[in-house]
């Protein structure tokens, strides 16, 4: 009975073909290194805002008047 049980098991009940070891822990490795990579770029792509796009929320918020907006913006494009 016990040989049998071992070659099914390569040697370790419990730990048979792909059980922990072998292509799942390579799945999981690669699934993590991919989630890692994914969240870096995120959060490094996300931040950047154009002054255009602070001056129009400035705007939006009432932190400043329609004229100073235009004004501003006038200066940003460079007309």
């Amino acid at each position: 009975m016990f040989g049998t049980l071992a070659r099914y098991c390569n040697g370790f009940p419990g730990y048979g073909r792909f059980a922990f070891g072998g292509i799942g822990m390579m799945i999981v490795g690669i699934i993590l290194v991919a989630a890692v990579i994914y969240f870096i770029w995120k959060s490094s792509s996300s931040k950047t805002e154009s002054p255009l796009d602070l001056l129009q929320k400035r705007f939006v918020n009432g932190e400043i008047s329609e004229e100073e907006y235009k004004a501003k913006k006038e200066t940003l494009r460079g007309k």
